[in-house]
């Protein structure tokens, strides 16, 4: 062998990429796999652009009668729209598989804390609580 140290290196560079994309990969996550994501609960017509051009709810709240705020429209939204409740944070919109727990905290600011089905950027919801 010629030079051992370069094969030292050349066998490393893949073991050291490996090793940090794992890491990166796990950041945020707790060791069972749970994340938690701050943001508000919302509705999905709203938060996909359904009748809004903001992802928020200022059209539905100038233009509707009992729309008049972020916890009203999205009540209105999910109970009479068919809209399912959803995470909106600054850069993008969960889904919530539970249906039941967002209800008490809709137009609020959360933390939920589940687990994510990235390819459907869905939220398998453990709890959410109020973030002040």
């Amino acid at each position: 062998m010629k030079n051992p140290l370069k094969y030292k290196a050349i066998i490393a560079m893949p073991v050291i990429f490996l090793a940090l994309a794992s890491y990166s990969y796990s950041a945020g996550k707790d060791k069972d796999g749970t994340i938690t994501v701050s943001g508000a609960i919302s509705d999905s017509q709203c938060a996909f652009n359904v009748h809004s051009d903001s992802r928020s709810h200022d059209w539905m709240e100038k233009k509707v009668e009992g729309a008049g705020d972020d916890k009203s429209c999205t009540l209105r939204c999910v109970k009479e729209m068919g809209g399912k409740y959803v995470l909106v944070t600054k850069k993008d919109v969960y889904r919530l598989n539970n249906q039941t727990l967002p209800e008490k905290f809709a137009g609020a600011k959360v933390k939920v804390t589940g687990t994510l089905d990235a390819k459907t950027n869905t939220l398998d919801v453990i709890k959410i609580e109020e973030d002040k």
